[in-house]
């Protein structure tokens, strides 16, 4: 039986979400960091005609392919030039797995292919969630495929190595509640 994922976003965050989605109701969906929230997002929104989604972590897309059988989805694997460190037992800051994600976030060479996939698709999107790793440039990347009038989502925005990015695309919209992650949205402005 395949396994039922669940978004790793409180339930708060995750309903902000889908309440932009649902709003937008875009035909063309991109995200990085595919999970629960793309099965949940996939099963709540009938209108999202493609789903591309791009992640890293190859035992982590079987998982996600496995659990969801959805001919909208399109799932992409770009590993990392560098493997991302396995997950220690007891997670502690500064870590070498800690240490990779920061590096992530600002060395642009590591997941290169992975940011510029969806750049080759040939695909405009009206929707861009960016939740998965390296999101400044993810962000950047995604931004210049949306539509004018389309909607770029990031998930866990309070972290200050985001603010940057946010500030210098647009006027972000910082939502609140939030409990775990807090979710930022951007609209490209009309042409």
């Amino acid at each position: 039986m395949p396994r039922r994922l669940k978004p790793h976003m409180h339930r708060i965050e995750f309903a902000q979400l889908l309440e932009a989605v649902q709003t937008s109701r875009p035909r063309h969906f991109l995200e990085w960091g595919a999970g629960g929230s793309t099965a949940a997002l996939l099963a709540a929104c009938p209108f999202i005609e493609r789903f591309i989604s791009v992640e890293h972590d190859a035992k982590w897309a079987d998982v996600v392919t496995s659990s969801i059988d959805d001919p909208r989805l399109e799932l992409h694997l770009r590993q990392p030039a560098e493997p991302e460190p396995p997950a220690p037992l007891i997670y502690f800051q500064g870590g070498r797995r800690d240490r990779w994600r920061k590096r992530a976030e600002t060395d642009p060479a590591l997941l290169a292919d992975y940011a510029a996939l969806p750049a080759g698709l040939g695909i405009i999107f009206d929707f861009v969630l960016v939740d998965g790793r390296a999101r400044s440039f993810c962000a950047h990347a995604g931004w210049e495929l949306l539509r004018p009038g389309g909607t770029l989502a990031l998930h866990d925005a309070q972290r200050p190595e985001y603010r940057a990015t946010l500030e210098k695309l647009g006027a972000p919209e910082f939502l609140t509640p939030w409990k775990r992650g807090q979710i930022c949205l951007l609209r490209k402005p009309q042409a």
